[in-house]
C-alpha cells in the first residue's frame, strides 16, 4: 500500500510537472511523503520521489522554503545510503539558496552536522570567489559605485573584499575629480564620501569633499535667493524648477528651509482653491481658468497639496434646475398682469379659466416662455406677453448661479 501511494504521488508529480500547475499543498503533500520514506529507511525511493519535486521546484524561485526543505531531504537521503559526495552537493546547493541557514545539532547526527559545515564553507568559499570576480570586473570596467555597493554590501561575506577597497577608494576619487570639473557637484560629493568612507585617510578625496561641500552651500543659497524671487512675483513655474533642485539634494537645503518652502506653497495654494471657490458662483469663466492654470503653475511636483486642492468646488453647469410654482413664484420680484380688454373677455366661454405657462429663468432671473396652454389663442398671447416681462431672483447653488424650468398656472377672470 505504502509503495503504491508512493507511485501515484510520483505519477501525478510529474503530470504537473509537464503542465507547470503544481499547487503548494500538491508539493508539500510529496514533501512528507518522500520524509515518509526516508524515515522507512526507503532511501531510493526518497530520492526518486525529492528528484522529481526539485526538478519541478526550478521554475518556481518564490517557492523557496519549499527548495530548502527538498536539498536538505535529498541529502539526508544520500548520507543513509553513504553517498557522502552527492549529499555534500546538495547541502551547497541549500547554502546557495540561504547563506544563514542554520543546523539544528539537537536535531541531526553530528556526522550530518559536520558535513553541512563543511558544505557550508565550501559554499561560502564559493561565493566570496564569484564577488572577488565580480569586484575585479568592476574595477577594470571604472563601475565605481558599483563596486563600492559591493564591497560595502559583502565584505561581512568575504572579508577578502576588503583587500580591494584601496583600489576601490583611488577609482572613487578619480570619477569625482571628474564630476567635479564638470561642475556636476552633487555627483562629485557622493563618490568622494564613498572614497572617503573606503580609505579615511585618502588625502586627496578629504581635500575635494570639503570644496565640494563649499560649492554646494554657495549653489543652495543662490537657488534660495531665486526660488523666493520667483515665488514672490508669481512666476511659478521657475520657482518650481528651482524648488525641484533643491529638494533633488540634501546640500542644497537644509530640511527646515525645504520644510519653510513647503509651508509657503501650501499656503498660497490654500488662498488659490479659496479664490476659485469665491469666484465659481459668479460664473466668469476667463477668471476661473486663470485661477486653475496658477494652481497647474504653482504645484512644484505631482499631487503636491492634493489634500488642498481636492476642497476645490465643481463649478461645471449641470443643466437647468427643475422648480414647483409654489417656490419659483417665492423669487418672483417684478410681475406683470396680462391685458385682458373687452374684445377678449368674449373668448372667456366661463366665469374663469387657466393659462398654464411653460417658462425658463436665466442665470439673470430673465424670462423665456416656451409654451402657453389654454383655451383662447388670443389670451394666450396675452398671457405670453405678461409673463415674459417678469422678473425673478437668480438661484443660486454651490456651482453658482443657475437657470430654472417650471410651469406656472395663470387664472384669468373676467
Amino acid at each position: 500500500m505504502f509503495r503504491f501511494r508512493y507511485l501515484m504521488i510520483a505519477f501525478l508529480l510529474t503530470t504537473q510537472l509537464r503542465a507547470q500547475t503544481p499547487s503548494q499543498d500538491d508539493v508539500k503533500d510529496a514533501l512528507a511523503h518522500a520524509e515518509a520514506l526516508y524515515y522507512e529507511a526507503q532511501f531510493k525511493d526518497s530520492i526518486e520521489l525529492l528528484t522529481r519535486i526539485d526538478g519541478l521546484l526550478q521554475a518556481k524561485p518564490d517557492r523557496l522554503q519549499d527548495r530548502i526543505r527538498t536539498k536538505l531531504q535529498l541529502a539526508l537521503s544520500n548520507i543513509g545510503l553513504n553517498e557522502t559526495d552527492q549529499a555534500k552537493a546538495y547541502l551547497r546547493q541549500l547554502y546557495a539558496l540561504d547563506a544563514d541557514y542554520a543546523m539544528n545539532a539537537a536535531e541531526f547526527s553530528p556526522k550530518v552536522v559536520a558535513l553541512a559545515n563543511d558544505a557550508r564553507s565550501e559554499q561560502n568559499n564559493v561565493r566570496c570567489q564569484s564577488f572577488k570576480d565580480d569586484a575585479r570586473a568592476r574595477l577594470q570596467n571604472k563601475d565605481a559605485m558599483g563596486l563600492q555597493n559591493l564591497i560595502t554590501t559583502n565584505k561581512a561575506k568575504c572579508a577578502e573584499l576588503a583587500a580591494l577597497e584601496p583600489d576601490a577608494a583611488e577609482l572613487l576619487y578619480k570619477t569625482g575629480l571628474d564630476s567635479y570639473k564638470r561642475g556636476d557637484y552633487v555627483e562629485a560629493l557622493q563618490r568622494f564620501r564613498a572614497a572617503v568612507k573606503l580609505a579615511p585617510k585618502h588625502e586627496l578625496a578629504n581635500q575635494y569633499l570639503d570644496l565640494t561641500q563649499g560649492k554646494l552651500q554657495v549653489s543652495g543659497d543662490r537657488l534660495i535667493i531665486d526660488w523666493q524671487k520667483n515665488f514672490e512675483a508669481k512666476l511659478y513655474t521657475q520657482a518650481a524648477a528651482n524648488y525641484r533642485q533643491m529638494s533633488s539634494s540634501a546640500e542644497a537645503a537644509s530640511p527646515q528651509t525645504l520644510n519653510m518652502i513647503r509651508l509657503k506653497y501650501r499656503e498660497q495654494l490654500a488662498s488659490l482653491v479659496d479664490s476659485y471657490n469665491r469666484t465659481c458662483p459668479t460664473g466668469n469663466k476667463e477668471a476661473l481658468a486663470l485661477i486653475k492654470t496658477q494652481i497647474t503653475e504653482l504645484q512644484p511636483e505631482p499631487n503636491f497639496g492634493d489634500d488642498i486642492t481636492a476642497g476645490m468646488v465643481n463649478c461645471t453647469k449641470q443643466g437647468c434646475v427643475s422648480m414647483g410654482a409654489p417656490l419659483a413664484l417665492t423669487r418672483l420680484k417684478t410681475r406683470f398682469n396680462p391685458e385682458i380688454n373687452a374684445s377678449l373677455r368674449g373668448f372667456l366661454r366661463s366665469g374663469q379659466t387657466t393659462v398654464r405657462v411653460k417658462i425658463r429663468i436665466d442665470e439673470s432671473g430673465n424670462v423665456a416662455v416656451t409654451d402657453v396652454q389654454g383655451e383662447s389663442l388670443p389670451v394666450n398671447n396675452a398671457v405670453r406677453s405678461a409673463v415674459e416681462r417678469w422678473k425673478f431672483a437668480p438661484a443660486v447653488d454651490q456651482t453658482g448661479a443657475r437657470c430654472v424650468d417650471t410651469e406656472i398656472p395663470i387664472v384669468i377672470t373676467p
